[in-house]
């Protein structure tokens, strides 16, 4: 049995078993997605999904990717581990009775389930002295059996291939959940001889048994074809040894399962936790913004005040240019305090009126341009069509302003900031914000519109996105954001109804 990554770490003192479960938990729930372990029901899509994401062999599902991105260990400490793995010798079993220890001891000690079930069923091949061996699932989409993990020969070349309900020897046992041996395939009513036309591979003799977990019905596990070893035919003892391999090939996806279903349940109850902690802390924010509010009001009539007698007073273009930047930012704090207090209150009064978006977007590159220039941002727009909406322009400005400083403190040595406007198919209104920056943490990207989930900037408050995002649907928007696949970056979506 090959040696998994982890193990090799972990046994070379290079990561902890807890982090290592951390990052694997992580990477089944990359693979899977939430939706698919939101009930027992969905197991067959839940198995059918980390499958098909597996032999995409995309890099980000990778164990080695992950436990760098998770800042876990240093690429070279990886690369060194996959070498190992690479080179290492794989530890045979000794004896029957020896593969069956050590598939038990690997299904339950970890959580990467298509290697794991693939290793299964190369053992499973071996101790029943079989040329090949597949894991078939029942896909409810096609109402069919779907070979999903085949390992020997011709194994890509059946990937993938369906059965129909209720056809061939494999659709009798998910049926009837009852194992059946046939060492006469070819004159067997219930084989369906449509796999092998398809692939070229001649089907001999099959050995099949039910893959169940509990009273559920998942699929099954089939052995083809008995190669040159004792007997020339399947046995009663090998029924006897696929079962047990089935059974621990059930006991691994219901464990995964489970595992990654209780890792998302105990971050729901610690979100719930944080969000009531957050509603006392927002009540406080709320009074604290609304006293700062009254106290700027209060500081700054007089403030304004005394620039216009300065104005008046001193007659000279430097004195008017700085005497109008101070009424510029006193007016921007103002607007900050009451945008932070509508926040707390979750409320957003809005004045609308109609707002052409490409002059909105024109005005925030003026209004950004001393900090493009600054910082070495290129600031573009793609206009598709004419897009107005109904909106409060100052605060739905104010929104992609926020943007735009997420981005330009992602950017700390210049890029490029690109604004799309472009039209639904639904009708309405979408900008798409793009940056060439550091992108979100990964660890983040399931919480980003969440408050208070700052970056590692100081004084964050991580306040922005949530902040948008509320303003955004106080116009009967939504909005979306992730990092971008074509490169570094990020990318926040905004639609608006027309």
């Amino acid at each position: 049995m090959q040696k998994l990554l982890g193990d090799i770490l972990v046994s070379n003192g290079h990561i902890r078993s807890g982090d290592l479960n951390r990052a694997l938990v992580y990477q089944m729930r990359k693979v899977a997605g939430n939706d698919a372990l939101a009930c027992a029901d969905a197991t067959e899509s839940f198995v059918l999904d980390i499958a098909r994401k597996k032999y995409n062999k995309r890099d980000e599902f990778y164990l080695g990717r992950i436990l760098t991105e998770l800042k876990l260990l240093p690429e070279m400490t990886v690369q060194e581990a996959l070498e190992i793995q690479k080179t290492g010798e794989q530890e045979r079993p000794k004896g029957k009775l020896d593969a069956l220890r050590r598939i038990s001891v690997r299904m339950n000690s970890s959580y990467n389930l298509i290697d794991l079930l693939r290793q299964l069923l190369v053992y499973a091949a071996q101790l029943v002295e079989a040329e090949s061996s597949s894991l078939i699932v029942h896909e409810h989409e096609g109402d069919s059996l779907v070979i999903l993990v085949p390992t020997g020969p011709g194994a890509d070349r059946v990937r993938e291939q369906t059965i129909p309900r209720g056809r061939g020897i494999a659709g009798w046992v998910y049926e009837n959940s009852r194992s059946r041996i046939s060492n006469d395939a070819a004159s067997d009513p219930r084989f369906y001889a449509g796999i092998d036309e398809a692939s070229g591979y001649t089907t001999r003799q099959v050995l099949c048994v039910p893959l169940c977990i509990k009273d559920k019905k998942l699929g099954a596990i089939e052995a083809i074809n008995k190669t040159k070893g004792k007997s020339t035919v399947f046995s009663i003892a090998d029924q006897f040894l696929l079962e047990m391999l089935s059974a621990q090939a059930a006991v691994a996806i219901e464990n995964t399962r489970l595992t990654l279903a209780l890792a998302q349940a105990e971050e729901e109850i610690n979100v719930r936790a944080s969000l009531a902690a957050r509603n006392e802390s927002g009540r406080v924010a709320t009074r604290l913004c609304d006293s700062f509010l009254h106290q700027l009001d209060e500081s700054f009539v007089p403030l304004h005040g005394y620039a216009e007698k300065m104005n008046a007073t001193i007659r000279d273009p430097g004195v008017e240019k700085y005497s109008s930047l101070i009424d510029s930012e006193m007016t921007r704090l103002t607007r900050e305090a009451e945008c932070s207090l509508h926040f707390f209150r979750d409320e957003y009064p809005l004045k609308r009126r109609p707002v052409d978006l490409a002059e909105l977007v024109r005005e925030l590159e003026s209004k950004t341009w001393v900090d493009c220039r600054l910082s070495g941002i290129a600031f573009q727009v793609e206009c598709h069509g004419a897009a107005s909406v109904s909106a409060d322009s100052d605060i739905l400005l104010y929104a992609l302003e926020k943007l735009f400083h997420n981005s330009r403190h992602a950017m700390p040595n210049g890029g490029t900031f690109c604004v799309q406007i472009g039209r639904t198919d639904d009708g309405g209104v979408a900008v798409t914000v793009l940056d060439t920056g550091t992108g979100f943490p990964p660890t983040a990207l399931d919480r980003l519109f969440q408050p208070f989930v700052a970056s590692s900037r100081a004084h964050a408050a991580g306040l922005g996105l949530a902040m948008t995002q509320r303003i955004i649907e106080a116009h009967g928007g939504t909005i979306s954001a992730g990092n971008r696949e074509d490169g570094p970056g990020a990318w926040v979506r905004i639609t608006l109804p027309l």
